[in-house]
């Protein structure tokens, strides 16, 4: 007799339910017209499979239990991200790529190259998972909000580098003709002018001018012009009890009298109105933003798929 052609895959995993179901192997040889030791091996090899599958099966399913973990911190990283800076926010640049870092780092505003404007970006854009959210959540509310939270920082940020520089070449400023100056006066009074770009006097005035603005508090600019004092000896501006602001070696009075009227209503009422205003919608978009977020993150599931999910699928990773 002709050997019978090996049972296809579709007639074994039959073979498997019908067994599963009660039926013997003698009875499934005598209905299927097989002998029963072919029944027996293509029993075990299917019994072998559906395990196989079922193992399979729960990987896949952990390894995307896993993947929406990673996913939904990825959106705790990005809420923690969004933060209102400091009343005080530093411009101070971090190393020599003109970086100013925020929120710990997780900020950073960098300087547009040959222009005056400056461009937000986030520590956690960088990383893939950010891609992904991006990948399940496209077209998704939050990253236009991102955006206009992200465009309202960089006008903060940009009002804030105005009052610094307005506040810093005031300061620079000279307050008598320079034909009235000798060449001596003139070379020393320069160099003063120099090193105030870089000295702890601009970021101390223009600390407390923002601080003052932020909070709408008139005893900040008090307070900070009870701190201040001449030390004539070393020749410096001085912050209580003795830190130095500025090196102004005879020009200790005329410094301190430019930073005493700097740290003024009267001085500040033309920058007060653009930064409450910037702060204030910086504020109402980062409330609005964390909002969403959360909203997301209640969900305790990212909807949507992504590159990793169609791996995982036995799609591939690209659509």
């Amino acid at each position: 007799m002709p050997r019978k052609k090996a049972p296809s895959i579709k007639e074994t995993r039959e073979w498997l339910d019908l067994y599963e179901s009660g039926w013997s192997e003698a009875l499934l040889a005598q209905r299927k017209g097989r002998d029963i030791r072919t029944i027996r091996r293509y029993l075990a090899k299917a019994q072998d499979e559906r395990r196989l599958d079922l193992v399979e099966s729960e990987l896949i399913k952990s390894a995307l239990a896993k993947h929406q973990e990673q996913l939904l911190l990825t959106l705790d990283n990005l809420y923690s991200a969004i933060a209102l800076p400091e009343p005080y926010l530093s411009l101070n640049s971090t190393g020599n790529n003109g970086r100013i870092e925020l929120n710990s780092g997780r900020v950073v505003v960098t300087q547009v190259a040959e222009s005056t404007g400056v461009a937000v970006h986030l520590e956690s854009e960088d990383s893939v998972l950010f891609s992904l959210v991006e990948e399940h959540l496209d077209h998704d509310l939050l990253f236009l909000m991102l955006n206009e939270w992200k465009s309202k920082l960089e006008n903060y940020v940009r009002a804030c580098s105005y009052i610094k520089e307005s506040r810093t070449e005031r300061l620079s400023r000279r307050g008598a003709d320079e034909r009235s100056y000798n060449i001596k006066e003139k070379s020393a009074d320069e160099q003063i002018c120099k090193s105030i770009c870089m000295s702890d006097l601009s970021e101390f005035i223009y600390k407390n001018s923002l601080n003052y603005i932020i909070k709408n508090d008139k005893s900040v600019l008090t307070k900070a012009r009870e701190r201040l004092a001449i030390n004539k000896e070393r020749g410096e501006l001085i912050l209580k009890p003795g830190n130095t602001l500025l090196s102004c070696p005879g020009k200790e009075a005329e410094y301190l009298q430019k930073t005493l009227e700097l740290l003024t209503e009267e001085s500040l009422q033309e920058h007060k109105g653009p930064i409450q205003q910037a702060y204030r919608k910086l504020e109402d978009e980062t409330s609005k933003l964390k909002k969403v977020i959360e909203e997301i993150k209640l969900c305790n599931f990212i909807p949507g798929e992504c590159r990793v999910c169609r791996r995982l699928k036995g799609q591939g990773g690209l659509r």
